[in-house]
């Protein structure tokens, strides 16, 4: 069925209520990524080995962060699960658990970041990148406690629904960021200059201030006051809990990593081919990466939609989530694509890379209108799988996506036959295609079959 069909007639209500709650999961996904854009815009005036050391940087902190982001989204699924059943003040519980699981993570994530830190020459880095990296991404290893306890706040307040609370605190978040590097970057108001590594301690301060007023807001804001119990959760059932999402979780955190970590791989093989297809590489899917933020959004929206209908078990209504997800991220991702390409060079040129960088970053950008396509479908599919709980699966079609079809048909093609960082994009471009495929039949196979009352 053509989606703009999907979306009318009976859908209309669900598709509303989708693009409500998506929107400030989107400005606040926007607001992210978007620390992320304003780094390297203002790191990449300092040159390109720079540019590609800080996208270095980022790129191993967040393969790393894929499994710990993946087992905290847990708990927005169990809080939307039962708010779903009518449980409401239970869900405070899961607030508190996800905290102790996000201190946890902290360490064991600490521990990762300082070994790679420490043996940072054993990735086969060239010049700069090799020299700039390692005290950059140091740096940002100390903000993993405050960005897990951040979202363990967002994951809680998005999964009641309220997701306007993680929207604003995160345009804090950027907006403090952004002031910061330009305070600590180019060492203006008297700051010192410190160049690359003054953007990683911008990113640490905003993230820290995000994670005290997330806690701030969840424990004594009125808004909130209802999902409050009267007694604060006992130990004994912060655990129980806790065993909850590791169980959830521990398979959405390898779905996840397995992802990110497939990214990160593969800019490490572009890191191999020198700096100046590194900073391309770095620009495109900087670019691509905001594009993803808004599909990410309306997916996470079907998600939380998709766990409430699970939690009631309304099996109808479950189908008309499922089927105006996938058709509002198709629309979506086609006008993405197109604007992509319509306006390559006027995007690629708000980055102010120098003329060797350019001849590779426009053609990148028509595999990153290809690929924008099946990963907001492959997002859409484990979304609405984590919303029923559906997660081994996920994570069994992302490794097979991802490392055993993105990695190694992006080495062959980018690395063995010469393609260069084009074939490595061409790897996880096909592998993202085969997520998408996998990810959806996986998801109406499970509706399918689900025995509820009253579906249809």
């Amino acid at each position: 069925m053509h989606p703009l069909k999907i979306l009318s007639g009976q859908n209309k209500e669900t598709t509303r209520q989708i693009l409500k709650l998506s929107l400030p999961i989107i400005m606040g996904q926007l607001g992210v990524v978007l620390m992320g854009v304003a780094d390297t815009l203002m790191v990449g005036r300092l040159g390109k080995d720079v540019l590609a050391a800080a996208n270095q940087a980022n790129n191993i902190f967040f393969m790393v962060s894929g499994l710990t982001f993946g087992i905290m989204f847990a708990v927005s699924t169990l809080v939307s699960i039962k708010a779903g059943e009518g449980n409401e003040t239970d869900t405070f519980t899961t607030y508190r658990a996800g905290q102790w699981v996000a201190l946890l993570l902290f360490i064991a994530q600490f521990i990762i970041l300082e070994l790679i830190v420490s043996n940072f020459e054993l990735l086969g880095q060239q010049g700069r990148v090799n020299e700039l990296t390692p005290g950059f991404l140091r740096i940002l290893n100390f903000s993993v406690l405050p960005l897990l306890i951040s979202l363990a706040s967002r994951q809680y307040t998005d999964g009641l629904g309220h997701t306007k609370v993680a929207m604003s605190i995160t345009f804090g978040g950027l907006a403090l960021n952004i002031f910061l590097n330009y305070l600590l970057i180019y060492g203006n108001w008297g700051f010192p200059s410190m160049g690359m590594n003054g953007a990683a301690w911008a990113t640490l301060i905003a993230r820290i201030c995000m994670a005290l007023t997330g806690i701030w807001y969840v424990r004594y804001s009125g808004f909130l006051a209802k999902y409050r119990p009267a007694a604060m959760p006992t130990w004994k059932e912060i655990q129980q809990e806790t065993r909850k999402i590791w169980k959830i979780g521990l398979p959405v955190g390898l779905q996840t990593f397995a992802e990110w970590a497939c990214f990160s791989i593969s800019g490490i093989m572009v890191g191999w081919l020198g700096s100046t297809q590194l900073a391309a590489h770095a620009v495109a899917l900087n670019v691509a990466s905001v594009a993803y933020m808004v599909v990410s959004g309306f997916a996470m929206a079907g998600g939380i939609l998709m766990g409430n209908a699970f939690g009631a078990q309304e099996g109808k209504k479950m189908r008309k989530v499922a089927n105006a997800t996938f058709a509002i991220i198709v629309i979506y991702e086609l006008l993405s694509a197109g604007i992509l390409l319509l306006f390559n060079a006027e995007i690629a040129g708000l980055y102010g890379v120098d003329s060797t960088v350019m001849p590779i970053i426009l053609p990148l950008f028509f595999l990153a209108a290809l690929f924008q396509i099946a990963d907001g479908v492959q997002a859409g599919g484990m979304n609405l799988l984590r919303g029923i709980t559906d997660v081994n699966w996920a994570s069994v079609i992302s490794v097979l996506s991802y490392w055993v079809v993105s990695l190694p048909l992006g080495y062959i093609l980018g690395v063995s036959l010469g393609w260069e960082v084009f074939g490595i994009w061409t790897g996880f471009t096909t592998g993202l295609f085969v997520a998408a495929i996998f990810g959806v039949w996986r998801f109406y196979y499970r509706l399918k079959v689900m025995k509820f009352a009253n579906y249809g």
